[in-house]
C-alpha cells in the first residue's frame, strides 16, 4: 500500500528551491517506478510553489521516511513540515475501484 508524502515549505525559499530543483528531480528519478505520482503544491493564484506531494509505492514506512528526509529540499531546510501517511486508492479517473 503506497505512502503519501505531503510537504509544506517555509515561505521565502524560492531562490533556495530553484538552486536545488535538479537535485530534487534526480532524487525523485532515483526511485523509478516506485514514484506513482509527484508534483508541486501551489498557492491560490497558481504561481508560487508552497510544497509538494508524492505517492511512493512501498510497504515500508522507513523507506517513505528516507525518501522524504533525503530529499535535497528537506536536507536544505526548505521543508517546514512533512507528513507521511499510508494511502489506499478507492477512486481513480471517476471510477470506484471497490473494497
Amino acid at each position: 500500500m503506497p505512502y503519501l508524502i505531503y510537504a509544506i515549505d517555509h515561505s521565502g525559499m524560492e531562490t533556495q528551491r530553484e538552486a536545488l530543483r535538479q537535485a530534487h528531480r534526480d532524487h525523485l528519478k532515483s526511485y523509478g517506478v516506485k514514484i506513482l505520482a509527484s508534483g508541486a503544491l501551489l498557492d491560490e493564484d497558481g504561481k508560487m510553489v508552497i510544497g509538494g506531494i508524492s505517492l511512493l509505492d512501498t510497504e515500508s514506512r522507513k523507506e517513505a521516511e528516507d525518501f522524504a528526509h533525503n530529499d535535497p529540499y528537506s536536507q536544505a531546510g526548505i521543508r517546514a513540515q512533512t507528513l507521511i501517511h499510508r494511502w489506499r486508492k478507492r477512486w481513480w479517473n471517476g471510477l470506484f475501484l471497490g473494497d
